[in-house]
C-alpha cells in the first residue's frame, strides 16, 4: 500500500531503520538502540489523543469551506460575498491556533519523535495561519478596489494570480500535516517493537479502543485505511491513523 511505502521512506530518512533487501544487512543493535533512545514509551497515548483532538479543528476548517458556496451563504452583492469569505478566514485562523496549542506542552518532550511531530504540526499550522492572513489582506485590497469602482481586467488578473499562488502554498502546508501524521504512526510503536512478540504498540488494549472510538467520532464518514487519491489532509491523516490502530498485526502491551 502507498502508506506503507511512505512509512518506509520516512523511517529510512530518520535513520531509524536500514532497508532490508538483497545483500542488505538487517537493523543491528546500534540502529535499534537509536530507535529506543529517540522513541521511548513516554506519554504516547496522551499525545495521540491530543493529536486527534487537534485534527478536529482542522476538520472544522475543511467542513466550513466544503459547505460554502459564497453566493448562497453570503447572499447579496459581490462586496457582501467578499466580506463573508474574509469572515471565514478569521474563523479558520481561530481553529488553527487552537489546533497548534495542543502541542505546546509536547515541544520539550523526552521523546524526540514526539517533539518532531509536535513541531512539524505546529509549523504547518503557523504556515496556514500566515497564508490566511495574506489571503485576508488580498481580499481586503480587492474589497477596496471594488467598493471604489476601480476594478480593471489587469488588477482582477493580479488578484486571481495571487489567490492561485496562495492555494499552492496552502496545499504544501497541508501536505506537511499528513507527513506529521505518518511520523506519528512511528511514535505509536513501542520502543520494544523489535521483540519476540512482533509488532508492538506502546498502548494498552483499552487505550487502543478509546483512540479508535475517538477517531470514529472525528472521522466517522472516513472509515477506509490508507492514503487514497482525492483525500484532503484531514481525511488522509485519519486514514493513516486508522490503519495502524485497526490492523491486527499490531499487538498492544497487555495482549
Amino acid at each position: 500500500m502507498a502508506v506503507c511505502r511512505f512509512l518506509l521512506v520516512c523511517a529510512v530518512m530518520l535513520g531509524l531503520f536500514s532497508p532490508v533487501g538483497h545483500g542488505a544487512v538487517p537493523p543491528g543493535p546500534a540502529v535499534l538502540g537509536n530507535f529506543q533512545k529517540n522513541n521511548p514509551d513516554i506519554g504516547k497515548y496522551e499525545f495521540v489523543r491530543s493529536y486527534i483532538s487537534a485534527l478536529t479543528y482542522l476538520k472544522n476548517v475543511n467542513e466550513r469551506w466544503k459547505k460554502t458556496d459564497g453566493r448562497r451563504v453570503f447572499k447579496g452583492s459581490d462586496i457582501t460575498i467578499m466580506r463573508g469569505y474574509v469572515s471565514y478566514l478569521i474563523k479558520d485562523n481561530t481553529d488553527l491556533r487552537i489546533a497548534k496549542n495542543y502541542f505546546s506542552k509536547y515541544l520539550k518532550s523526552a521523546n524526540h519523535l514526539i517533539r518532531k511531530v509536535a513541531d512539524s504540526f505546529t509549523v504547518a499550522c503557523m504556515r496556514l495561519i500566515a497564508i490566511n492572513e495574506k489571503e485576508k489582506s488580498i481580499w481586503d485590497q480587492w474589497y477596496a478596489v471594488k467598493g471604489n469602482g476601480l476594478a480593471t481586467r489587469a488588477n482582477e488578473t493580479a488578484f486571481l494570480n495571487a489567490q492561485q499562488e496562495l492555494a499552492l502554498l496552502r496545499r504544501d502546508a497541508q501536505k506537511s500535516i499528513v507527513e506529521a501524521t505518518v511520523l506519528l504512526t512511528t511514535v505509536l510503536k513501542s520502543e520494544h517493537n523489535q521483540n519476540e512478540r512482533g509488532r508492538l504498540l506502546a498502548i494498552t488494549a483499552k487505550q487502543r479502543e478509546k483512540l479508535l472510538k475517538y477517531l470514529d467520532d472525528v472521522g466517522k464518514e472516513n472509515l477506509d485505511w490508507g492514503l487514497k487519491p482525492g483525500q484532503d489532509h484531514v481525511q488522509a491523516s485519519i486514514a493513516v491513523l486508522r490503519e495502524i490502530l485497526e490492523d491486527s498485526i499490531y499487538s498492544v502491551v497487555d495482549d
